[in-house]
């Protein structure tokens, strides 16, 4: 952040005042970084980088031990924080995976079931275009492109929102009559909306797959740049994640004004937002980027990259609180500051798996997979479900520079807290838990989420604003999980967190330190 942006701060921070104590916010903000774990904000190495974040440690509740949702995909993880529920409350294991109770799109009812769910940019109208080919919302969606449920004798595509088994925070929060606003990195947000479709008021999901080029401080795709301009996914570039990630503050910056994430219309500043930020994540996963290994196992260089996206992201968080508290927002906002999830392996790079590894292994022996989800983590849906005991042994007998941890299946799926395979149609029938260095991918990549190890799980959790004045500056040592994120939030909005369905079955308690 620049000098005179810091002090700008810290001058609004000295003229603004505090809440009534036990009174409801009126505004809660949720911001997420991907990426970002609680050793991040420990780490001397990072310190300088980050001013705005160790502004808001010093002036809220910080969660030293904080935890996400697993598997540490950004989908079950971002659920968690709706529903304050874990998959198998929710049904959302990943972004990409299978049900067995779902047909393929385009299928008719002569077609078996079995079918992948792929809730990522693939659903878009155009996934090469940044508004995914329609609005950046759910009109961005393709419903040809959806798996399909049958309902009274038709298929109906299955959308995100339709998908969810519980309600949402956004449905509580709009059927009080209060408006709800989400901005992320795909369309397929919608998931916020909820089972009723309802939830959420303004969606603006820009497609983060998309191929893109900065131009003049302007993100343009293959529809806008010109034809000799050579396209970059922005995961591949810290400069293009930044410029998304500003993209989409200036979008939250409308909302705080009282308009819309376009700017079009003026229907009032939302009761709840949320905002991703992505720029970190793509730092951790370059090739040049993240943070080295020693030869020790101790910390080493930081990556230029690194610095260059914890510095951007710091600086789009202290514009917004600034935003906050220009508008008089700041004592009347709950602010919550964490991570959909982290990564791993935070040192060094990960050694990196074919994609086949595994499943060439069980096709050697006639046991085919009918879907496979790969990162630091691997979930499989077999076409046989007969034939889980045999795979599991199989795969137990492994070499250990395989990187297996732990085989999860059947019961042991149930102990860990997931569902049934036998009797949840979305369950995985086997899920590999990885160690912390290794990675299932076809491309080089050095760190990726998804998985279960600290790296992915510990993530970063703050609050700020809008809490009592005798809380700030806190510590809360003790264990929480994201799932927490949702009853706080109602809590918050002065609302019953018992009308949250998944919250009431898992019995999610609100997060500790911050009643009076």
């Amino acid at each position: 952040m620049c000098h005179r942006l810091w002090v700008r701060v810290l001058l609004v921070n000295a003229l603004v005042g505090f809440p009534i104590m036990g009174r409801a916010a009126e505004h809660v903000l949720l911001l997420s970084v991907d990426g970002l774990r609680q050793a991040d904000l420990d780490d001397p190495a990072l310190a300088a980088d980050l001013p705005n974040i160790k502004a808001l440690m010093h002036d809220g509740v910080n969660y030293t031990h904080a935890s996400c949702a697993v598997p540490s995909d950004s989908f079950p993880c971002s659920a968690a924080w709706y529903t304050g529920a874990g998959p198998r409350t929710t049904g959302i294991y990943f972004d990409d995976t299978y049900s067995r109770a779902l047909r393929p799109a385009g299928s008719t009812l002569a077609t078996p079931r079995g079918a992948a769910v792929p809730f990522t940019g693939e659903i878009d109208i155009d996934p090469g275009r940044l508004d995914g080919g329609g609005d950046a919302g759910m009109h961005s969606i393709d419903g040809a492109k959806l798996p399909l449920t049958e309902i009274d004798g038709k298929l109906i595509p299955v959308y995100p929102h339709n998908y969810l088994r519980v309600n949402t925070i956004f449905e509580v929060i709009h059927a009080a009559g209060r408006r709800t606003a989400i901005i992320d990195k795909h369309p397929c947000y919608d998931l916020a909306a909820g089972p009723s479709g309802q939830g959420v008021d303004d969606l603006y999901g820009p497609e983060s797959d998309a191929k893109l080029v900065l131009r003049q401080g302007k993100l343009l795709d293959y529809t806008t740049a010109p034809h000799e301009v050579k396209l970059k996914k922005l995961t591949k570039s810290v400069a293009l994640s930044n410029a998304f990630d500003d993209l989409r503050v200036g979008a939250l910056r409308n909302q705080l004004q009282g308009k819309d994430a376009r700017g079009q219309t003026s229907p009032g500043v939302p009761a709840l937002m949320a905002l991703n930020l992505v720029a970190f994540n793509t730092a951790q996963k370059l090739e040049n980027g993240g943070i080295d290994k020693n030869a020790d196992g101790t910390p080493g260089a930081v990556s230029n990259a690194m610095h260059e996206a914890l510095r951007h992201v710091d600086e789009n968080i202290g514009q917004i609180v600034l935003e906050l508290k220009e508008r008089k927002l700041w004592a009347a906002t709950l602010l919550v500051l964490t991570a959909k999830h982290g990564q791993s392996c935070r040192l060094g790079a990960a050694i990196t798996l074919p994609p086949d590894t595994f499943n060439s292994v069980l096709t050697a022996h006639s046991i085919y997979v009918a879907h496979a989800t790969q990162d630091d983590v691997g979930l499989y849906w077999l076409k046989d479900q007969s034939k889980t005991e045999q795979a599991v042994a199989l795969l137990a007998a492994l070499p250990a520079k395989l990187g297996i941890a732990e085989v999860l299946w059947g019961q042991h799926l149930v102990a860990a807290g997931f569902g049934d395979p036998a009797a949840d149609d979305r369950t995985p029938d086997i899920i590999i838990k990885l160690k912390p260095e290794y990675l299932i991918h076809d491309k080089d990549k050095r760190a990726e989420h998804g998985g279960f190890s600290e790296d992915d799980v510990r993530v970063a959790l703050i609050v700020a604003g809008g809490i009592p004045p005798h809380r700030r500056g806190t510590q809360q040592e003790a264990p929480v999980q994201s799932t927490q994120i949702a009853v706080s939030v109602l809590e918050a909005l002065g609302l019953d967190p018992g009308q949250l369905q998944g919250a009431r079955i898992e019995k999610t308690p609100p997060l500790p330190g911050l009643k009076d």
